[in-house]
């Protein structure tokens, strides 16, 4: 674009226009217009994932403390990068700050990408002149996030590949072995035991309704993502995991040591109490605590000390409550919610490592029990049959 994307603002701006975004089109001859189409497409498909925003963080601390100024740092990250929502969105942070705005006011028109937490942490950091220390902050909570989530799903893929390796294998026996099986059962003549009657009809149903059993399948898969959508679906999802037997455990720690971490971040910036606890509230990323936090945030408001406040909620543990009294105590409570944090993200990680010990010998039990039952059950006429036979004689 000629003249780049703060021209046209300032052009717009002196015919006292503001424009809502700006989308730079190719003009070359022989499909300017498709190429329009496909840039907008991969930006509507294009996720932003925290390995992202911890990259660009990272890389801003780096450039900060090596004395280059913010909009150089901003411009030499969005040159590098391959995202193109994260290139469009770091390109309009550096009009945004061109033209006059502050560097969070600049974050706060990307909420998707930047929550309120990143804003105020960088807010906070802008007005004491600590941006570098601010972002290397965030960038290491962001980086603690990210490790836990990395841990979490490395401990889920074993069990996703069991599940469905196992889904495949008895799809494959059914499909294609339990058919020739049928015709042998059938010259046998009488009466099927009921596992191996069971096992045909199924193979039947699967032969004469592929089709619709994968499409049954995909429609329950998209049915189930989109109830998620509904407020009383996630609450009552919310709900279960935090009381689930055995995880719920794992889940309610989880959700301590983010709001913990995100309680430290904020109250060390100076976030004011009532302004940290809303905004802890929404990373919990679980109604229940939200709910909780927000009413305890009302009760802070009325001037009840925050380990009361906390502890009428009943949903944090004597662990937690009694850190943050001597937190109160001695007048460092962001430094014990730190503590707090270290202390979840500990139990968090045993936790995992212990239910990743469990969960394989488990998983190879029940794939072979699935397995072995299906074999038992097509053998099962063959050992009836030869019985009878014995018995015949």
């Amino acid at each position: 674009m000629a003249g780049g994307q703060a021209d046209v603002v300032n052009k717009l701006q002196m015919q006292n226009m503001i424009p809502m975004s700006i989308t730079e089109v190719s003009m070359q001859k022989g499909g300017g217009g498709f190429q329009a189409i496909n840039d907008k497409l991969t930006m509507m498909t294009t996720k932003v994932k925290l390995a992202d925003v911890v990259f660009f963080t990272r890389q801003m601390v780096t450039f900060l403390n090596a004395g280059v100024t913010l909009t150089k740092s901003i411009k030499n990250i969005a040159d590098s990068q391959k995202n193109v929502v994260v290139k469009a969105t770091l390109n309009a942070l550096y009009d945004d700050i061109n033209a006059g705005s502050d560097f969070s006011a600049a974050l706060a028109k990307h909420p998707k990408i930047f929550d309120q937490m990143y804003v105020n942490i960088v807010k906070a950091g802008e007005t004491s002149g600590n941006l570098d220390k601010a972002l290397d902050s965030l960038a290491r909570y962001m980086e603690k996030t990210q490790q836990m989530q990395s841990a979490i799903k490395s401990a889920m893929m074993y069990p996703k590949f069991v599940l469905i390796f196992t889904v495949v294998i008895v799809f494959v026996i059914m499909w294609k072995i339990i058919p020739v099986f049928e015709s042998l059962f059938s010259s046998f003549g009488g009466e099927l035991p009921g596992p191996t009657q069971l096992l045909i009809d199924g193979s039947t149903l699967i032969q004469n309704h592929f089709f619709l059993i994968i499409g049954s399948f995909a429609g329950a898969f998209y049915g189930v993502k989109y109830a998620f959508k509904f407020k009383p679906v996630t609450n009552a999802w919310d709900k279960f995991t935090i009381n689930a037997p055995v995880f719920g455990e794992l889940v309610r720690q989880i959700i301590a040591s983010r709001i913990s971490s995100v309680l430290a971040l904020l109250l060390g910036s100076g976030t004011s109490m009532l302004e940290s606890i809303e905004i802890s509230s929404k990373v919990a990323n679980n109604n229940v605590f939200e709910i909780a936090l927000k009413k305890a945030a009302v009760d802070v408001s009325t001037g009840i000390e925050l380990s009361v406040s906390f502890k009428k909620t009943n949903r944090f543990d004597d662990v937690f409550i009694q850190l943050l009294e001597t937190g109160e105590e001695t007048g460092k409570i962001d430094e014990l919610m730190k503590k707090i944090a270290e202390y979840y993200d500990d139990e968090v990680a045993v936790k995992i490592k212990g239910f990743s010990s469990l969960m394989e010998p488990l998983l190879i039990v029940f794939m072979g029990i699935v397995v072995g039952s299906i074999v038992v059950a097509i053998y099962l006429p063959i050992f009836t049959m030869g019985s009878a036979l014995e018995g015949g004689h």
